[in-house]
C-alpha cells in the first residue's frame, strides 16, 4: 500500500478518537489498527515509525513507537 494512503488513513483514525481523553484515545488508534489492518499494512506503519514518521498524527506515533 502506498505510504501516503497509509498516513491518511492512520490520522483519519486519530482524528476520530481526537475528542476521546489522551491515554484511552491512544489505547483505541492502537487497538484499531492491530484488529482491522491486515499485516502488510501494519509493517508499512511500523516502517514509517521507523523512518521518524514525522507525517503522522502525534497520536498515532504515542500509538505506534518505533520498536527497537
Amino acid at each position: 500500500m502506498d505510504t501516503a494512503d497509509l498516513v491518511r488513513m492512520a490520522n483519519q483514525i486519530a482524528a476520530y478518537f481526537r475528542s476521546y481523553p489522551e491515554a484511552e484515545a491512544v489505547s483505541e488508534i492502537s487497538q484499531h489498527i492491530k484488529s482491522f489492518w491486515d499485516p502488510r499494512m501494519r509493517q508499512g506503519l511500523d516502517a514509517l515509525m521507523a523512518s521518524g514518521g514525522e507525517e503522522l498524527d502525534p497520536l498515532v506515533r504515542r500509538a505506534f513507537p518505533p520498536q527497537d
